[in-house]
């Protein structure tokens, strides 16, 4: 099962970077802080920053996603390899978005 939670706070407001051919549907992409227990070598936690990308054709999302709101995320690890088969990318999608605040 490839299942992925996160909660944290977006960074930024979301950017539509694509828009489906019948208008309905728009991918979001968008960076949530996520608090880390662990310190650094400097003796600091250091938040993880993490990119997401979100397929939606609610209207309220154009309005929610934006920066600073907190959101709980239930989503799903998608990799793929480049052409020499090097590589491996990993990007993580929403599947639903709760707002949390």
């Amino acid at each position: 099962m490839n299942l992925v939670n996160i909660i944290g706070q977006i960074e930024g407001d979301a950017q539509v970077t694509y828009t489906s051919k019948d208008g309905n549907a728009k991918l979001y992409k968008f960076v949530v802080r996520v608090p880390n227990l662990y310190k650094s070598k400097t003796g600091k936690n250091e938040d993880d920053l993490i990119n997401i990308k979100a397929w939606s054709s609610a209207i309220n999302d154009e309005f929610a996603l934006h920066d600073q709101a907190v959101v709980g995320i239930e989503a799903r690890i998608h990799s793929s390899v480049n052409k020499e088969s090097s590589n491996v990318f990993n990007e993580i999608i929403a599947n639903r978005i709760m707002y949390l605040n």
